[in-house]
């Protein structure tokens, strides 16, 4: 009988391995004009000063500043200092650290705008993620500030506003994580409503219509986090440079206290049964993982529970918390899956009405 037992559950690992053994998902979408991960169109170092001496090193650490950097790092950003020092080593030029700053001026500016300014330090980071994908955070804001940026960045400005409000808002006022994640849809609508297709920079053949467009834009504004297969460790799907480009990024950044996803949206909202334990607060990150793996990826909801019973078998996930992750898969394939991409706003609404605790 145990031999059975264990060969029962070596054919729900190989099923669990075939099933979501897929290639990764990459959607990077800044709105800028070329379809390759290349920022070289993007003019950068333009020549301010033909004649006479360059500024003083003084001259241009006002101008970072004054364009919102701190002297120094604070969250793994660049800041004044290190700009400088890449400056003495030649690695930029004056031409290029004036020009970023007027460019992370424009940021704030047009973030401000939109209502909650964004700070400049979210902005200033160079990830390995950038490098391997041929950015730099000069050329990142260049893109951004520029006119095909603009619908990228009005909408990350309107979703931090509404994130914001969530966050500073009275513990016992009527708003929840659940209800500003979900909120979060209607300027990911927008975007891809405004901003053709050909300015994507990478598309992917997941991705074929419109509703799944905003979804994996949404889910990147939500928390930029993937899924690894437990078996491969392959990602299921991957945002590229732009993962660390959320709420959640920009909160600390703007508060200067570095949190995690779970600690930085919490799970009120949820109706208990999709929570279970206390030590089980990820459960937006969880939502939104479940509806790209369903939604986009079509992963049925049978391999999605196994998963959840894999990671209780061999992890330190308890019996309850599987049960509510489950739970929320469930509610994910009832309400959200069938609907979404025939009336994707109709969705959203009956899958709040069925999370939402009463």
């Amino acid at each position: 009988m145990g031999s059975l037992k264990w060969a029962a559950l070596l054919a729900g690992v190989a099923v669990v391995f075939i099933a979501l053994f897929v290639p990764q998902i990459r959607f990077l979408f800044l709105g800028m004009p070329e379809q390759r991960l290349d920022g070289g169109s993007i003019a950068l170092d333009v020549d301010r000063a033909s004649s006479g001496s360059a500024p003083p090193r003084s001259s241009i650490a006002r101008a970072l500043t004054d364009a919102g950097l701190g002297a120094e790092p604070l969250l793994g950003d660049i800041a004044t200092s290190g700009h400088l020092k890449r400056l003495q080593a030649g690695e930029v030029t004056v031409n290029q650290l004036l020009k970023y700053a007027e460019d992370l001026s424009e940021l704030a500016l047009l973030t401000k705008n939109a209502g909650r300014q964004i700070p400049s330090t979210f902005w200033d980071v160079e990830t390995d993620q950038m490098r391997v994908d041929g950015w730099t955070p000069y050329r990142v804001v260049a893109a951004l500030a520029s006119t095909e940026g603009r619908p990228y960045i009005d909408a990350l400005g309107v979703a931090y506003a509404r994130f914001h409000a969530f966050k500073t808002s009275e513990p016992s006022a009527d708003d929840t994580a659940l209800d500003t994640a979900l909120d979060l849809f209607e300027p990911a609508i927008k975007l891809i409503d405004e901003v053709p297709r050909e300015h994507m920079l990478e598309t992917s053949k997941y991705i074929y219509s419109k509703e799944q467009a905003v979804l994996y834009l949404w889910q990147q504004i939500v928390v930029g986090s993937s899924r690894r297969n437990p078996l491969t460790r392959v990602k299921l799907f991957n945002h590229g440079f732009t993962q660390r480009f959320h709420v959640g990024t920009i909160w600390q950044y703007d508060y200067g206290v570095a949190q995690d996803n779970s600690t930085i949206w919490g799970v009120s909202g949820f109706a208990p049964r999709y929570v279970g334990p206390p030590e089980n607060s990820n459960q937006i990150e969880h939502m939104s993982i479940s509806m790209i793996v369903q939604g986009i990826l079509r992963e049925p909801l049978q391999v999605l529970q196994a998963f959840e019973e894999f990671e209780r078998l061999m992890g330190p996930v308890s019996l309850e918390e599987a049960a509510a992750d489950e739970a929320l898969n469930n509610a994910v394939r009832q309400t959200f899956v069938p609907n979404f991409e025939n009336d994707l706003q109709a969705a959203v609404s009956e899958l709040r009405g069925m999370l939402r605790a009463p």
